[in-house]
């Protein structure tokens, strides 16, 4: 057997050990770390621990479909890659829209899961985009949008700024994807489109624009969203664009509509921009001896075979200055 080091190809295989227990997944990792885990026996023990894990979910759960969604096991795999990890407030924002997918549900206590159970700051994220009422590609488009902080495009922003007047008219198809992208990941950017839009809006409430009657109090963040945070969106594929004309005609130029769009705007953009909290989780799995010794009735993961550490940046920082201090009184104490 191949003994455990924490540096070595047992922290890199970590991130395959979901897809070890996959028959079709298990043929898509590499050999090199198909054949370490095989052979190791700290990986064989992390395997059967989150094998007894998901069993144990299945007794929380209602019967599962014969065939499983490829994307759920997918997010699973991306959840348990951070076992043993810390997880921060930006490890867990892209993962936040797609905890509210109806495909997506995961019943079972993983690494993601558990910082939002601990974390008040994330949890409140997460209820602010439930409200929004997104529809499933729409909560990709912003899971996406989280992962990618910063502008990672060939556009300049004078290029983009170019295309601002086309989106405040909510004419997207005068413009290209590249653009929306760049407009909606260059805080600069971004911020020239806000302020134009509001600029757009003082002038029609100064006119007084007559419009035609219309539910503006049905509009929601949903029905605006593509204009809002056209992330992700192609307009040259766009085929709904004709059945929306008459909607857009009116959300234009309607102040009121225009206020919704704004406050979805500092909505999206306060989770996107927002520093993290101080809480850091840590997600281990126990033996199962240890589960039964370990559990506790008020203990929010009884049953499951793990243990979360909940801990601060604060203690990290104080970790990472002490080790050299450690390190320095070694090196004084051979010496001497």
């Amino acid at each position: 057997m191949i003994a455990f080091d924490s540096d070595s190809l047992c922290r890199e295989a970590r991130i395959y050990h979901y897809d070890f227990l996959c028959d079709e997944s298990r043929k898509t990792i590499p050999p090199r770390y198909a054949e370490h885990i095989k052979q190791c026996a700290n990986c064989q023990g992390s395997i059967n621990r989150l094998a007894a894990l998901l069993s144990e979910a299945e007794e929380h759960s209602e019967p599962e479909q014969e065939e499983k969604s490829s994307a759920l096991t997918t997010m699973l795999r991306l959840h348990f890659a951070y076992i043993n990890e810390r997880v921060t407030c930006k490890t867990v924002k892209p993962f936040l829209p797609g905890r509210l997918h109806p495909d997506m549900e995961i019943r079972i206590p993983t690494p993601i899961t558990a910082h939002l159970d601990n974390c008040p700051q994330c949890a409140g994220d997460l209820e602010r985009i439930r409200e929004l009422g997104l529809n499933r590609e729409q909560l990709c488009r912003l899971s996406q949008l989280f992962a990618q902080s910063v502008a990672e495009d060939g556009i300049s922003c004078s290029q983009a700024q170019a295309g601002i007047l086309a989106v405040a008219l909510m004419a997207l198809h005068e413009t290209n994807k590249e653009v929306l992208k760049h407009l909606c990941t260059c805080q600069d950017c971004r911020e020239a489109l806000y302020q134009y839009r509001g600029t757009l809006r003082e002038q029609y409430l100064h006119e007084e624009v007559s419009q035609a009657e219309f539910p503006c109090n049905e509009v929601s963040s949903a029905d605006l969203f593509d204009y809002v945070i056209p992330y992700g969106l192609d307009p040259a594929r766009d085929e709904h664009a004709r059945s929306r004309r008459s909607f857009i005609s009116h959300v234009r130029c309607c102040p009121t509509c225009l206020a919704k769009m704004q406050q979805l705007h500092n909505t999206v953009y306060e989770i996107a921009e927002r520093a993290e909290s101080d809480v850091v989780t840590i997600y281990h799995l126990r033996e199962p001896a240890e589960t039964e010794a370990a559990c506790r009735p008020d203990d929010l993961y009884a049953g499951f075979p793990i243990r979360v550490e909940v801990t601060s940046h604060e203690d990290a920082r104080k970790v990472r200055h002490l080790v050299p201090i450690i390190g320095l009184g070694a090196a004084l104490k051979k010496k001497l």
